[in-house]
């Protein structure tokens, strides 16, 4: 049983149409990468800030997000300052989109798919499922299959050009280290 179990978010969330197209372009033209952890049953993509790719909406929503909005020298009516912000975004390091999903069983006893998309940390969208009533219409559910795609034509071409394998799993990797194969 996961922390999920315990204390859930009921906090209900909708993904906008804007952020959803948005992300499906830069999973689309970014590389995205996978982490699993088996034993915790979770997945989490990770997914690169394209502030170029952001129409002003988007771009507005993450500075809001990110509690930017209440510089004094921003202006959220101002196209200027609301691009200016999102490109000051990325002047230390690329922010990151994070999609994960974990299971866990509710205090019904029915299992339960969590998803949770965060910018940088903070989150965007959260809900929680039922396992056996996921739909495929479902926004995150869409946007991780765009992502798991993305990571099997990654491993593709990783293995067409004989580049170093790119996804790592981490079950294997704990595995060997509590076996001292390291």
């Amino acid at each position: 049983m996961t922390h999920w179990a315990t204390a859930v978010n009921k906090k209900a969330s909708v993904m906008n149409k804007p952020l959803k197209n948005y992300l499906q372009r830069i999973i689309k033209n970014e590389y995205v990468s996978v982490y699993h952890d088996y034993d915790g049953q979770k997945t989490t993509y990770s997914i690169p800030y394209n502030a170029s790719l952001a129409p002003r909406s988007v771009r507005l929503t993450l500075i809001r997000a990110l509690g930017l909005d209440y510089d004094d020298d921003f202006d959220e009516n101002n196209p200027q300052d609301i691009d200016k912000m999102s490109y000051n975004l990325i002047a230390d390091e690329t922010p990151l989109f994070s999609l994960t999903s974990d299971h866990y069983i509710n205090n019904r006893g029915t299992l339960m798919t969590h998803y949770i998309l965060d910018f940088d940390g903070q989150v965007l969208t959260e809900k929680s499922y039922k396992s056996d009533k996921l739909s495929g219409k479902n926004p995150l559910i869409q946007l991780m299959r765009k992502c798991s795609d993305k990571i099997i034509a990654q491993e593709q071409a990783a293995q067409k050009y004989k580049m170093e394998k790119m996804f790592v799993s981490t079950n294997i990797f704990t595995q060997n280290v509590q076996h001292d194969r390291m």
